[in-house]
């Protein structure tokens, strides 16, 4: 008897949908937990017998789908998979530089000698500023309005402090949004202390996804997937990665959320700026609302239709004169913006969002010496002029 626990998760980008790629190097995910399965769906037989024996039950179709669990750190195979969530690609800004370039850390805006705002950022970009002099400027920031061509207001870290510095340099960190080009991957599940033995899917999109971020805890992800092959194998040139490149799991660290918010935006209260009450949590999700095409003659889907991308946001903050605004907001319906980053020594991953829609309970007394605490979920809507419902960053 053994039991299985040395479980390696690889996977590689499809050229074409549901099909091995010829060649090219596979990638492993850093994980803590999965569900990914290929779970038949059965019928029992409905014949009768006249010595009332059941004539047993058949095969009518096959689920593909799971999830892989982990804690969020800057690495290849999260920007792989957010990706394929968020039906689109990173985009690579070009670095604007030198620019002399004024911080007031006080009133929280940027000013520069020469160039355009306007055509070089929008709101809710996230900034990585290099060539200050105090290190504690060269970090992100993100824009919270465009006052003029060469002023802008920010959200950042509190630590920074107030300079002027010629030829700096800003850049917008690599973002992705919302679009409508579906990636997918062949997946490679394998048990390395049994015998040659190994779960392969293909066709593996990621159908939904979520952060949570909390004071005292490790910032955990979640990747959900669907697919639309499945083949256990046992030996190992059956292997996807069979003679294949695999290249070595991160070894970034962890993100938690003690310390690694760097800093949080809101518009609540009318203008979108630095958050100034306490938040104890923030769960973030996105559901593309996959629905399988199956077909007669084939047993697993053949392809998956996207639907709405429907992004969801939990917030739990304690009760303070700062958080009263929230309860309008649920009335009203009028949405706010919202925006925070998570960073380390290994890089940082950031959220915006224009127009968060929130509803929820009144706040109420848990029991004597408990907290009361303001819990409020949102919906993420079109911004205004179009912006997309959720862009994310990434640097290192």
């Amino acid at each position: 008897m053994s039991s299985s626990n040395q479980v390696r998760i690889t996977a590689i980008p499809e050229t074409v949908y549901g099909e091995l790629p010829g060649s090219g190097e596979f990638f492993q995910a850093r994980f803590t937990s999965d569900s990914l399965s290929g779970t038949p769906e059965t019928t029992e037989s409905q014949q009768i017998r006249t010595d009332r024996l059941s004539s047993g039950q058949i095969v009518t179709g096959l689920t593909l789908a799971g999830e892989i669990n982990g804690e969020l750190a800057k690495e290849d195979s999260v920007d792989e998979f957010i990706e394929s969530a968020m039906l689109s690609t990173w985009a690579i800004s070009a670095p604007v530089t030198p620019v002399d370039l004024t911080l007031d850390a006080v009133n929280l805006t940027l000013t520069r000698a020469t160039g355009d705002f306007t055509v070089d950022v929008k709101v809710g970009d996230v900034l990585t500023l290099s060539g200050f002099i105090n290190e504690v400027n060269n970090t992100e920031i993100m824009v919270s309005v465009i006052t003029s061509a060469t002023d802008i207001s920010y959200v950042g870290p509190k630590d920074m402090v107030d300079e002027i510095i010629v030829a700096a340099t800003f850049e917008v960190a690599d973002k992705i949004d919302i679009g409508i080009t579906q990636k997918s991957f062949s997946m490679e599940k394998a048990f390395l202390d049994l015998d040659e033995k190994a779960i392969n899917y293909g066709g593996m999109l990621v159908s939904n996804m979520g952060f949570n971020i909390a004071y005292g805890a490790i910032v955990n992800y979640v990747f959900g997937f669907s697919g639309n092959f499945y083949d256990p194998v046992d030996l190992a040139a059956d292997f996807f990665t069979d003679g294949r490149t695999i290249a070595p799991a991160g070894t970034t660290n962890s993100m938690n959320g003690s310390i690694d918010l760097s800093f949080i935006g809101n518009g609540s209260t009318g203008i979108f700026g630095p958050t100034d009450f306490c938040i104890q949590s923030i769960d973030l999700a996105l559901n593309n609302n996959y629905t399988p095409q199956t077909c007669i003659g084939e047993l697993p889907p053949q392809a998956y239709s996207e639907g709405t991308a429907q992004v969801e946001v939990s917030l739990t903050a304690y009760l303070s004169n700062e958080t009263w605004s929230m309860l309008e907001r649920k009335l009203t319906q009028e949405p706010f913006e919202l925006g925070f980053n998570i960073t380390n020594a290994d890089g940082f991953y950031s959220f915006y969002i224009p127009a968060l829609q929130v509803t929820g309970d009144d706040p109420a007394s848990a029991g004597i010496n408990q907290d009361v605490l303001l819990t409020l979920t949102g919906v993420a809507k079109v911004g205004a002029n179009g912006e997309k419902s959720l862009t994310m960053y990434k640097g290192v």
